[in-house]
């Protein structure tokens, strides 16, 4: 459970049913733009416009862009609060090095999940990719011995509302797993089943399709000294003008270095080149 839209993380596995999203009309939901040619986007015998998800994820170049894709449709499904947790292969989910791009979360809560010895304490990613399949926070609690900090963690969550969300594991290629969470503010036996089943859908393709993403670049790149720091920066979630300050720099220098940064890594966001930087070891966290 977590953040906003500085950082990300997210994952899937195994076949995708498209029987709940080749009709799924996103005419009122998701079609946010109408100009240039997607191949996602087409139109129905009445005039609607009417879209495939699966085959917009798979048309989709950035890595930042795909996680944002679905989280932004999960929204519009009604999700009040979703993220996604990428974590380097092998490493805990709550790692420090895991990326989280999150929305709707109160963002007291947000600087709470950010102090690594509190996000640490979280089990429910844990146990969301242990058990296989989506499952309940609450149910999550009841999965295991908690110590006394899992239950301060569980008791602080409840204090933000934070109670009828669920956990989503993504299993990826090459053991890039990942862990997503949706919160419809109400018990998921409320949520209607087919938008349950295109999140899953969606979800597991974004991560198949970050992972793809991952292992299409692989061609090596160099940040100069300046611009790795940046770039460690941004990965522990610093706003431009807080780099600035950090660094004694102006905003419009901080901006330049990160123009540069994205340019070398040929990333299109902050998700994406930290990401990148974490794999190609340019940075460390």
């Amino acid at each position: 459970m977590m953040g906003d839209d500085t950082k990300a993380g997210f994952g899937i596995g195994g076949r995708l049913d498209r029987s709940m999203v080749d009709v799924y009309d996103l005419s009122q939901v998701c079609c946010r733009t109408v100009g240039g040619q997607d191949p996602a986007r087409g139109n129905s015998s009445e005039g609607v416009l009417r879209v495939d998800p699966l085959t917009k994820v798979e048309n989709l170049f950035c890595i930042g862009e795909t996680i944002r894709y679905v989280c932004d449709v999960a929204g519009d499904l009604g999700a009040i609060r979703r993220s996604y947790h990428f974590s380097p292969i092998y490493e805990e989910p709550t790692s420090a090095r895991t990326q989280i791009h999150a929305a709707g979360f109160d963002p007291e809560w947000v600087a709470l999940y950010e102090r690594k010895e509190f996000r640490r304490h979280d089990p429910i990613p844990e146990r969301t990719l242990r058990h296989g399949a989506m499952l309940a926070w609450s149910e999550a609690r009841q999965m295991g011995a908690n110590t006394p900090e899992t239950e301060a963690y569980f008791e602080a969550s409840e204090r933000f509302g934070l109670i009828h969300g669920v956990g989503l594991p993504l299993f990826g290629p090459n053991d890039r797993d990942a862990y997503a969470s949706f919160d419809w503010g109400r018990p998921l036996e409320e949520v209607p089943a087919e938008h349950i089943s295109l999140i899953k859908a969606l979800s597991r393709a974004a991560q198949t399709r970050v992972c793809n993403l991952l292992d299409q670049d692989k061609r090596k790149a160099s940040l100069s000294e300046r611009e790795a720091e940046v770039l460690q920066w941004l990965a522990h979630g610093k706003s431009r003008t807080d780099i600035a300050t950090i660094l004694d720099l102006s905003p419009d220098t901080v901006k330049t270095y990160i123009t540069r940064i994205y340019d070398k890594l040929e990333a299109r966001d902050r998700i994406a080149a930290v990401v990148k930087g974490l794999r190609l070891r340019l940075i460390y966290l």
